[in-house]
């Protein structure tokens, strides 16, 4: 081979080696380019997320912010203005029957809140709450129990035995506010015949026809199951007649405490057939009529 074509091939072999490492380089290039857009994105998606909870905290604080810029005066007119929404929706709670009440709660939903903001507000200038006395009894309970807590607002009694498998409850209330609340009118719940040991009423005999209220509990409970009741002294016209009524209706007076200035509590237990029949023939006062009047609607007077 001469020597001019021994030159030919070198020139040919180094161009050769120069295009594969320019080739080299572009691709590392490539991966640079791509390994740094990976990281700007990476990089943007945390910084949306990071906004996303900064603009959450933002809504949850900007109403107490917003009352912070208040003046006295517009922070009194607020208050009454809330007070004035709780009375009304109070109103509407007791003078309504249970099926109008679920509808309007159920379509503005925001009136429950409303309603039970005003509700804690009232009951915390009480000596004591009732639904704390009822929690306390049931942790007395050693066997396994079933409860129907109707009318249970955020249900507390649900809340604090969650964690106790001796204990199964129920918590029934016109709109579902968490997991633990169950949405339905309580004349009429999802629970089988004789199948609950417990209902207890905490100051949700409410509606007009809160008579069918006590019936339901009457079909859900056991026989010798027992129901609790806690309610406003002022709601009743005539208590004797009143326990004459549940009496009719197959329950047996058990307990009544009525120590406390705000609210009486009752405990009845469902009698068996052969118990309600006696307790009838022995029973002068019917109390059986639905129309009669035994308890008040509780309205507040304007402040």
């Amino acid at each position: 081979m001469d020597k001019a074509k021994r030159l030919k091939m070198k020139l040919n072999k180094d161009k050769l080696k120069k295009q594969l490492q320019k080739s080299q380089e572009l691709k590392a290039t490539l991966q640079q380019k791509s390994s740094t857009s990976g990281k700007k994105e990476k990089s943007k998606i945390n910084k949306t997320l990071v906004k996303k909870i900064v603009a959450e905290e933002n809504k949850k604080t900007k109403t107490d912010a917003k009352d912070d810029k208040l003046t006295p005066l517009q922070q009194k007119f607020k208050k009454k203005l809330a007070g004035a929404q709780f009375r009304w929706i109070n109103e509407q709670l007791y003078t309504l029957d249970s099926k109008s009440a679920y509808k309007l709660i159920n379509d503005k939903p925001e009136l429950f809140s409303i309603y039970h903001e005003g509700f804690r507000s009232q009951v915390e200038s009480w000596p004591s709450n009732p639904v704390d006395i009822f929690i306390n009894q049931i942790k007395n309970i050693k066997e396994p129990v079933i409860i129907a807590d109707m009318g249970c607002g955020d249900a507390k009694i649900a809340q604090t035995f969650e964690n106790d498998k001796q204990k199964t409850i129920h918590s029934f209330d016109l709109i579902s506010e968490n997991k633990y609340v169950t949405a339905c009118d309580i004349s009429k719940t999802p629970l089988k015949k004789n199948s609950v040991d417990i209902v207890i009423f905490c100051l949700s005999l409410m509606g007009v026809n809160f008579i069918q209220f006590l019936k339901e509990a009457h079909r859900i409970l056991k026989q010798g199951g027992k129901l609790k009741i806690a309610e406003v002294v002022s709601r009743f016209t005539d208590m004797n007649e009143f326990i004459a009524t549940l009496n009719n209706m197959g329950f047996k007076l058990l307990k009544k405490n009525d120590k406390n200035k705000m609210f009486v509590l009752f405990e009845f237990k469902k009698l068996d057939k052969n118990e309600n029949n006696n307790t009838k023939k022995n029973n002068t006062n019917t109390g059986t009529n639905d129309e009669k009047v035994l308890l008040k609607p509780c309205l507040y007077k304007k402040r």
